[in-house]
């Protein structure tokens, strides 16, 4: 059993689930380097969300939540979306990467959604998809949208300072 740890999170590995079978089969892993089946996110000792597949590059992990019917879809509220993908964030900023996706696969949905901040495309997508990465460095993130509403009010000037503020931290994240 591979275990990762990262204060206050550790990541352990779960039982395969038969109904996962067509999950695996459409997975698209040209893009990564590898991917862990199953994960449990503890944290403290206790478990907080379960993820069907991690998937990693150098500098980004994808967190998958799988759902074999649009019935189970259905059942996972906008709430538990958003703390999944809450989580996910938080523990790619833990094991030390710089961008994360979460991403829902649904069996038998018809087309690519969203849904709690999160992307949800058919399970019939998957082996095409290509993920795009949101930052998992929060202080990032916010000169992301200092940047923006610069551009957006005319201050140029002030948004290429946050620019280049923004690469010297880039610069010196690991």
């Amino acid at each position: 059993m591979i275990e990762l740890r990262s204060d206050p999170y550790v990541l352990k590995s779960r039982t395969v689930q038969d109904t996962e079978l067509d999950f695996r089969i459409n997975l698209n892993l040209s893009w990564c380097r590898g991917v862990l089946f199953n994960v449990v996110a503890m944290k403290n000792s206790v478990a907080i969300v379960e993820y069907d597949a991690i998937l990693w590059t150098d500098e980004a992990l994808m967190f998958v939540e799988y759902k074999d019917s649009v019935a189970a879809y259905k059942n996972l509220s906008t709430r538990r979306i958003q703390q999944i993908g809450s989580f996910a964030k938080n523990i790619a900023a833990g094991l030390g990467y710089r961008a994360y996706t979460f991403l829902v696969v649904v069996n038998g949905l018809t087309e690519e959604t969203a849904r709690g901040g999160a992307v949800v495309i058919p399970l019939f997508l998957l082996g095409s998809y290509e993920p795009s990465f949101s930052s998992a460095v929060s202080e990032l993130e916010l000169l992301d949208k200092l940047i923006e509403k610069y551009h957006r009010s005319g201050s140029s000037e002030v948004a290429e300072d946050f620019e280049k503020l923004k690469a010297i931290l880039e610069a010196g994240l690991p």
